[in-house]
Parts: C-alpha cells; sequence; structure tokens
C-alpha cells in the first residue's frame, strides 16, 4: 500500500488590516497552539517543523527563523526554513511526513503587513527585478508603489486580450469574493460591494481598480500533517494529502507569457497525475486560489483546468464558481475577501480547503466537498505550488 499523509490540525489567526497588539512570535503562536489543539497533540509530539515567510516583505534574511519556537520546532530532528509562500511548506512537510512512521509535522506561516514602513516593500521588491531591462523599465512608474500595479496590469491586459474576459468579468470576482468573505468570521473587516462600487473604485494601473486587488494584512496560519500510520488515530476527520506539484518558472515579462499561468498549469499537471485526476473541472468539488488582484482568479481556474482556457469569465458570469455553483471557487473569500497576508496566503487557502472536506467551513461551507484543490503563488515571480486534498 502506498505511503499517505493527511492533515490532522489546523489553526488561523483573524486577519487584520491593523495591528492587534500581537508582534510576529505571539502571532505565530496562538496559529500553531490552534492546530495541535485541533490535532490534540501536544508541542512534545512534535517530530518536525516548517517555518515560511517571505524575506523581501520583512526585509530581513532568514525572517522566518525567529519564530520557529513559537510552533514547538526548537531542538527538533528538522527545523527547516523556507523563504517561499506557505503552500511550499505544504510539500515539505508532506514529504517530510513521509519520511518514516509516526511523523507529526507541523507547517507554519506569519506575515505581518502592518510592521512594513511605507514604501519599504517596494523599494526592497524593485531590487530584486532583472537589472538590465525590467528594473529601469519598471523604475518609471509614478512611485514605488505603482510598480507593482503596473506589473499586474500588464498581466491582466494580455490575459484579457487572449481570452476576451471584460473589465466588469474581473470585477464581478471581486463582488463575489468580498460577499464570501461576509460570512468568514476570520477574515479582515469587509462590506459587500455592487459591480459598480467596483467599476467606479479608483484607478491603480489600467483596467487594474482599487477594489480588484487584494489589501495587505497580519495574519498566520499552522497546519500539522500526520504519516498515514497514525493520522486516523489522531482525527477521526482526516484530510488526506492526494497530490501535490510545483514549479518556479523563469520571470523576465519581455519574453514571458503574460497571459497565462503557467507555473500554475505546470504545478497542476504534477499534483493531478499524483492524485489520479483526469478530468479536474469534473472530479474537484471546491477550490481555493490566489486572487491577489481579481483576474488572477480567472487566470488561475484555467491553468487548473478547473474551466477550459479563455473559459475563466464564463465561470464567473455564470455563477458556476459562486458557493452554490458548480464548483465553488474561493468560498472563503479569497485574499480579496479574506485580506492578503502575503507568504501566509498559499498556505490559508490550503487550510480553508481542508476545513470544507471536514465540515468545518460553517457559513461558507460547500455541501458535499470531498475533493479540493489549494494554490498559492509568490507573485509575480512565477513559482506556484498546487495540492489536491481529498476526504478518503
Amino acid at each position: 500500500m502506498p505511503k499517505r499523509a493527511a492533515i490532522v490540525g489546523i489553526g488561523q489567526t483573524r486577519c487584520s488590516y491593523e495591528s492587534e497588539g500581537f508582534n510576529h512570535k505571539e502571532l505565530m503562536y496562538l496559529a500553531a497552539k490552534e492546530a495541535l489543539s485541533d490535532a490534540g497533540i501536544s508541542r512534545d509530539d512534535i517530530t518536525s517543523a516548517f517555518t515560511t515567510s517571505l524575506d523581501f516583505a520583512e526585509g530581513r534574511s532568514l525572517s522566518n527563523q525567529y519564530v520557529l519556537d513559537s510552533i514547538g520546532g526548537v531542538m527538533k530532528p528538522c527545523d527547516l526554513r523556507l523563504g517561499e509562500d506557505g503552500i511550499f511548506g505544504i510539500l515539505a512537510g508532506y514529504q517530510e511526513a513521509l519520511s518514516k512512521p509516526a511523523q507529526i509535522v507541523v507547517v507554519a506561516s506569519v506575515q505581518m503587513a502592518s510592521d512594513m514602513h511605507n514604501g519599504s516593500s517596494a523599494a526592497l521588491f524593485l531590487t530584486h527585478l532583472e537589472s538590465n531591462y525590467v528594473r529601469p523599465v519598471c523604475s518609471q512608474a509614478p512611485s514605488l508603489a505603482a510598480v507593482e500595479y503596473c506589473l499586474a496590469a500588464m498581466e491582466a491586459k494580455c490575459y484579457m486580450e487572449r481570452s476576451g474576459v471584460t473589465e466588469e468579468d474581473i470585477a464581478r470576482v471581486s463582488v463575489k469574493n468580498r460577499r464570501n468573505a461576509l460570512k468568514n468570521p476570520l477574515a479582515a473587516n469587509q462590506q459587500a460591494v455592487t459591480l459598480k462600487d467596483v467599476m467606479s473604485s479608483m484607478l491603480l494601473s489600467s483596467p487594474i481598480r482599487s477594489l480588484m486587488a487584494a489589501r495587505l494584512c497580519d495574519g498566520a496560519c499552522a497546519i500539522v500533517v500526520a504519516s498515514g500510520e497514525i493520522a486516523a488515530d489522531l482525527t477521526d476527520k482526516p484530510v488526506w494529502i492526494s497530490g501535490i506539484g510545483s514549479c518556479s518558472d523563469v520571470w523576465y515579462p519581455a519574453k514571458n507569457d503574460l497571459s497565462k499561468a503557467g507555473a500554475t498549469h505546470i504545478a497542476a499537471s504534477r499534483a493531478y497525475a499524483m492524485a489520479g485526476i483526469r478530468k479536474p473541472a469534473e472530479e474537484i468539488d471546491v477550490a481555493e486560489v490566489c486572487d491577489r488582484y481579481s483576474f488572477d482568479e480567472l487566470q488561475n481556474c484555467e491553468a487548473l483546468g478547473l474551466c477550459d482556457e479563455g473559459d475563466g469569465g464564463r465561470m464567473v458570469k455564470e455563477c458556476i464558481s459562486e458557493i452554490n455553483g458548480c464548483l465553488p471557487v474561493n468560498p472563503s473569500g479569497g485574499l480579496l475577501g479574506h485580506g492578503n497576508p502575503l507568504g501566509t496566503a498559499g498556505l490559508m487557502r490550503v487550510a480553508e480547503a481542508a476545513l470544507q472536506l471536514r465540515g468545518d467551513a460553517g457559513g461558507h461551507q460547500v455541501a458535499g466537498a470531498e475533493v479540493a484543490v489549494a494554490q498559492g503563488c509568490q507573485w509575480p515571480f512565477r513559482s506556484a505550488g498546487v495540492v489536491v486534498l481529498s476526504r478518503w
């Protein structure tokens, strides 16, 4: 029988747009404590621990090493740290859980946008860009903050031209996800918006408007992964990791096909092959995907095979991706509604997908969900991870 691993504990803090008095270590501790309690274990039961975060957002190298003790990972056999989106922590944790029987691995991530000084993350972001072409071009933006919006707008326009998606289609994603977030108590403070609200919101860089962009927030997430030999002993609702895939593509706007999420497509094909999924749109019941900008959800749905190429707009226009639709996408509210804790975002997508399969998603629960897909990416650097989860 092939080796398996399952998610047996989940912990998330409430996302917030402003610091609520907690520092990095405290916020991570709150999420880890909830995850361990959910799994019915203590710190002594942990065999390995992984932390993830984005160094350029923190403004310091190996930033996640400072919170390892918050999840009980000190002096453990494996205390690895990943400078990536949180979903890559799940990929590493899964492999660690399979390494030998009775493994219990904690994967956790924290990011606090409220600690960032105005413009500091944008300045660091600019230094990460290719120096001969991309950086000089992006330096011509009106401000450092505008660099990201300009890059996102380039992708959005390329995607719209290829797929025929309209600005209204993109705006509908924001309306849907912000409405979904009203049912999620962990989401940052949200208000319902109309299509008119989104289309009349401030233009950041055409066609990107302010209500089409996820707002940065504080948040932490921890997930306990256990080897198949002991998962069923820890919980009566294990969520099995059926497939994983990742891809880190070259990011060079002058040559990349910005109209497609190529890295996500490759990562998904690997995860689906592992999970034995041949027709994603028919076999997957719910999806949690990156929607840092509202067009990203449509582009990622196409890359994940949840619809045909060019049909992303139809998914939202025909309500296919609504909570009560044929294939709900981001019932948690996604990043648009939930808030965007940067490097923790992908791990939260996995957590929300797992809660759906356990039937513990509360007001945003999708009825009868048995197979889910979660996707995270380190935008705009063309790296993506995909995780397929199942109840059985």
